[in-house]
Formats: C-alpha cells, sequence, structure tokens
C-alpha cells in the first residue's frame, strides 16, 4: 500500500505540470515557435531548483491538523487547482507573458508539493525499500506525464485551451482527496534554527557536494535530449496527437518496465555504486545508437531515441533518488533531498536551455550524443576514490 501511495502522491504532482513540459512545447512548435524559443520555456522548471529556499519551511511548519506532511500536499493539490483555473483565461498565443507567468507559479506549487512528498517517502522507506520507493516514485510520474502530456495534447486538438484547463483544474481537486489514504509519519525533534543557520547546515552535509558532482553531468546530458523529443516528433511528421501518444507509450513503457527492474537491481547494491552502473549501462547505450541514425528510417530512429531517452531517465530517476534517500538526515529529510533535487534540477535547466541551440546547430541526433558524455562524465566521477569517506556516506 505505501508503494501504492508514494506512486499516486508523485503522480499528482507531474499531472499538471507535464502539461507545460510535453503539450506545450509540441503545441508550440507545431505553430511555427523556433527551437530556441521552445528550449527557453524550461525556466519556468526554476521553482525545482529555488524551492530548496523554503525547504526548511515545509519540514518544520505545519499548515493543518493532518499532519506535517498531509497538510502540504493538500494544500498545494488545491493550489494547483486554482492556478490551472487561472490559465483557462489566458490565451496561448496572445498572452505569452502571462502564461509564462501563471506556469511558473504553477511549477512553484508543484515544487513545494514535492518537497512534502519526498520527505514523506524519505521517511518511510527502510534502506532496503528505497529502490523499490524511488521506482514507484518513478512510475507514478510517468503516469501523470503520459496523462498529462498526452491528454493535454489530444484536449487540445478536440476542445480548445480553456476548457482543457478547466477540466485539469478540477481532476487536480478531485485527485486531492487521495491524501487521506496516506499515514502521516512520526515526527522527528529537530534543533531550533533559523533558516540561514538551516541551510549552512544542510549544505555542510557530509557527501553532498560529491553527490552533486556525480549527478549534474547526467541531469545536463540527458536534459537536452528530452527537451528536444517533442519537437523532433514534429518535425518528421508526426500530428501532434501522435507526438503525444508516442511520448507517453515511451514513459508509460520505460517507467513500468525499465525502472522497476532497476529498482529490483539495486536491492543489493550500495546507492553510490548504483548511480556508476546505470552511467556506465546508459553511455554506451546511448552512443551506439546514435551512431544508427543512418541505419533506420528518420521516423523509426525518432521513436526509437524518445524510448532511449526516457529509458534513460527510470534508470536516473531510480538511482539518483535511491541515491539521496541515503544522505538525508532524520527530521530534515525533505530539507536535504530537496537540496539535491534542485540542484540536479538547475544542470537538467541549463540542458533545457542549451538544447534548441544544440538540435539546430547539430541536428537531433547531437542530443544523444550529449546525454552519452553526461553519463560518461558521472561515471568516471563514480570511479574517482572518495577521500575522506566514511562508510555508507557519498
Amino acid at each position: 500500500m505505501r508503494y501504492a501511495v508514494l506512486a499516486l502522491l508523485s503522480g499528482q504532482q507531474y499531472l499538471a505540470v507535464s502539461f507545460l513540459y510535453a503539450a506545450v512545447p509540441a503545441w508550440l512548435r507545431a505553430n511555427g515557435a523556433s527551437l530556441a524559443v521552445i528550449g527557453w520555456f524550461g525556466v519556468v522548471f526554476a521553482a525545482f531548483t529555488l524551492n530548496v529556499l523554503w525547504a526548511p519551511l515545509v519540514d518544520r511548519r505545519q499548515l493543518l491538523r493532518l499532519g506535517l506532511r498531509r497538510g502540504w500536499i493538500l494544500c498545494m493539490q488545491l493550489a494547483a487547482s486554482l492556478a490551472l483555473a487561472a490559465m483557462a483565461a489566458l490565451s496561448p498565443r496572445d498572452h505569452v507573458l502571462a502564461l509564462l507567468g501563471c506556469s511558473i507559479l504553477l511549477a512553484a506549487v508543484a515544487a513545494t508539493q514535492r518537497i512534502a512528498t519526498l520527505g514523506y517517502a524519505t521517511e518511510t522507506l527502510a534502506p532496503s525499500e528505497r529502490g523499490y520507493g524511488a521506482a514507484a516514485m518513478g512510475w507514478g510520474m510517468s503516469l501523470g506525464n503520459a496523462v498529462g502530456g498526452l491528454a493535454g495534447l489530444l484536449s487540445l486538438q478536440a476542445h480548445g485551451w480553456p476548457a482543457t484547463l478547466y477540466s485539469a483544474a478540477l481532476l487536480m481537486a478531485v485527485l486531492a482527496a487521495s491524501v487521506f489514504l496516506m499515514k502521516e509519519p512520526a515526527r522527528m525533534a529537530v534543533p531550533a534554527a533559523g533558516l540561514p543557520a538551516m541551510l549552512r547546515a544542510t549544505m555542510r552535509r557530509p557527501g553532498l557536494w560529491r553527490a552533486v558532482a556525480l549527478t549534474c553531468p547526467a541531469s545536463f546530458g540527458v536534459a537536452i535530449a528530452f527537451s528536444m523529443a517533442a519537437p523532433w516528433l514534429v518535425d518528421l511528421g508526426f500530428e501532434l496527437g501522435q507526438a503525444g501518444l508516442a511520448m507517453a507509450l515511451a514513459t508509460l513503457i520505460a517507467f513500468s518496465t525499465v525502472g522497476p527492474l532497476w529498482g529490483w537491481t539495486m536491492r543489493r547494491v550500495e546507492q553510490r555504486r548504483a548511480v556508476l552502473l546505470g552511467a556506465l549501462m546508459l553511455a554506451p547505450a546511448l552512443l551506439a545508437l546514435a551512431l544508427l541514425h543512418a541505419q533506420l528510417p528518420p521516423r523509426a530512429f525518432g521513436l526509437c531515441a524518445v524510448l532511449a531517452v526516457f529509458c534513460a531517465l527510470a534508470v536516473q530517476s531510480v538511482s539518483f533518488n535511491a541515491y539521496f534517500y541515503s544522505l538525508a538526515r532524520p527530521g530534515e529529510a525533505a530539507t536535504d533531498v530537496t537540496l539535491l533535487t534542485a540542484v540536479m534540477s538547475l544542470a537538467a535547466m541549463a540542458g533545457f536551455a542549451t538544447s534548441g541551440y544544440v538540435a539546430q546547430a547539430w541536428g537531433y541526433t547531437s542530443t544523444l550524443l550529449c546525454a552519452a558524455l553526461g553519463y560518461a562524465c558521472t561515471a568516471l566521477l563514480a570511479r574517482a576514490p572518495r577521500r575522506g569517506a566514511s562508510t555508507g556516506a557519498a
């Protein structure tokens, strides 16, 4: 039941956000937006980098009598519903800047909900369960992405912008009731401290900056490939609905098979070593696929590339999240894990911003090479010996 709850929580927070990075890029490309503009649209996810600034608040301030984690999750779910309803009044053609602002707000709400969800996962999973827990959250994320992205595209084509956004707002409000399926974890006593002191203590955590160094190259590289997946399919002649379906199926296949399988593999593997093994597997696989681009029909190769990118994301999600859980402090799990995911998001955001220029200059296949290079760098860093680290530290 705990894994099902984690999957549901993860799916909720990505349901609306997936509309922003799956449906909107394809919609913009079909309406003539340049690849550079589409790449910069990824700045809405700055919230997933900046959320570390208010993560200590989410770790300590209880909003409702439901409990610390449940209260924050419920409030953010309802806030996302209201944000989507507000966006329904905007035109994606005539109010681009206003839409961008609302999108940033929606991403901030989702990023705050993610803080509480990560804290809940870290506090309820035993070390041997982290791989499975990360896989469950990855599967929930993939389902939310698939429903939000594919359903968003199909609904936009069939019913238009306002009806699509109002429907999404209603769905988010209904799903907010799922918080009552959660069992609130026990509160851990933590010393009182101001926000600056809390952030300083977090940034001095043993193993923190090594974890940052390990995960950022892979996050940057795969973000370049991921950001261009939808435009790639559109430029290959796929209709918006077809592109959305391909993305949704690739997401579900990768996170329903590769993610859980990798989680099972990680049961007896130390978390940092799992990061190394995943990177060693992904780097040559993506490189080999990129070298096959001339041997396959363009549309078939494009579909294979999209599936490969999502498989890489599934492995990365399980490896990195389990690794981050292992570094978290009792009572401040949300802050610790959020800081690590925030830095990883910053690297991904840089990849989003770079992706359009890379694809425009060297073609879409070059985005796969960037992903392969990122994983190769992560593997090299993970193999480096740890100086002054105790057993279990990374």
